[in-house]
């Protein structure tokens, strides 16, 4: 796959990985996302020269993300796309796929280690009475085997998941035929990751945005999604690197 010049990681797949992408959740509000912003943003990070997008479903932006990603002008095999999901595994990629305009995603993840009842019309995020989330018992093996199905079928290049712990990971360690890639894991979890189980992670939306710090980062040996829409702060993240 043909990306950009900056650090890149190999994922366990054997797929490579742009070590820096851009995160689209900023521009989700209250209300909606800001479609004008999202489809700017991701144009403008992809002309810089970004070629890893982070989008989702949940963030209720991702048909703007295909805009942007259209108008930049960058082929889709020079990109490289990592989706999170926390809903029904097959049909939500497909709809992320045409909302995307694209015909696969290059890293397809499990968002968070919990199911929500599923409801019509559809809830982002399903209650009960008293506020609490509608959550269901979904064995997280059974999700797994659907997105390895989904990576034989084309639909994703690499699998991975979001939040876990590290109990959660040794669970599903041991049902996987396709190793998993975290994100967001804390000190414990991160050594146990990269030094035990060979398993690439990346920090998503780190807190401070400066240089240092997400060198610091990727020296570590993880990759990292910040976030921002100003178009400075963009290119400064990407050539800081």
């Amino acid at each position: 796959m043909a990306i950009s010049n900056k650090t890149t990681v190999i994922l366990l797949s054997g797929f490579e990985m742009p070590a820096i992408g851009l995160g689209t959740s900023f521009s989700t509000t209250a209300l909606a996302p800001d479609p004008n912003e999202v489809e700017n943003t991701v144009k403008t990070a992809l002309q810089i020269g970004y070629r890893h997008i982070d989008c989702a479903p949940v963030y209720q932006n991702e048909v703007a993300v295909g805009r942007g990603i259209k108008a930049s002008g960058i082929p889709r095999k020079e990109l490289f796309n990592t989706e999170h999901d926390p809903n029904d595994v097959g049909p939500a990629l497909e709809q992320t796929l045409k909302d995307l305009g694209t015909d696969y995603v290059d890293l397809y993840l499990i968002h968070w280690p919990e199911s929500y009842e599923k409801q019509t019309p559809y809830t982002l995020f399903p209650e009960v009475g008293n506020g609490n989330p509608l959550v269901i018992n979904v064995r997280i093996a059974s999700t797994w085997q659907a997105m390895e199905a989904l990576v034989a079928a084309g639909k994703a290049r690499s699998i991975g998941v979001s939040i876990f712990n590290q109990a959660q990971l040794e669970e599903l360690i041991t049902t996987a035929k396709i190793p998993a890639t975290p994100y967001r894991p804390k000190k414990k979890r991160l050594d146990w990751c990269l030094y035990k189980k060979n398993i690439h992670v990346t920090a998503w939306g780190p807190l401070a945005i400066a240089q240092l710090v997400l060198s610091w980062a990727i020296q570590r040996g993880t990759s990292v999604i910040p976030k921002s829409s100003t178009k400075g702060r963009l290119r400064s993240n990407f050539e800081g690197m």
